[in-house]
């Protein structure tokens, strides 16, 4: 029973993250101008299109079990290399949503390690 609990919860946080970042990726390449706008303060251009790039591939990745925990790895790596970019110039209440998805990155990262 415990098993089969934590299985539906592992697939159910792994598809609607997945389909958060499949959608955020997708809607940087389709033109999401506040998004290219917040981006051009602290990044170059080519930053933000290779960001919406892997956030389209870690998200089809996070919704298909078994590239689930290599593609929460890659998501990881995108936050924290942007992040380690924009440090400096942090806002409190624009950081909740960056730490929410972290945080159940890493929850789904340690439920699905190999």
């Amino acid at each position: 029973m415990f098993f089969e609990t934590t299985t539906f919860w592992v697939n159910l946080l792994g598809i609607v993250l997945g389909i958060f970042f499949l959608f955020a990726g997708a809607r940087k390449l389709y033109g999401w101008e506040w998004g290219k706008n917040s981006y051009l303060k602290h990044s170059p251009l080519w930053i933000y299109y290779v960001s919406a790039v892997v956030e389209v591939v870690s998200g089809i990745g996070l919704i298909l079990p078994p590239l689930r925990f290599a593609a929460a790895l890659l998501q990881l790596l995108l936050i924290l290399w942007i992040s380690i970019r924009s440090w400096r110039h942090i806002k409190v209440k624009s950081v909740l949503l960056p730490v929410t998805t972290v945080l159940l990155l890493l929850l789904l990262l340690w439920l699905t390690r190999p």
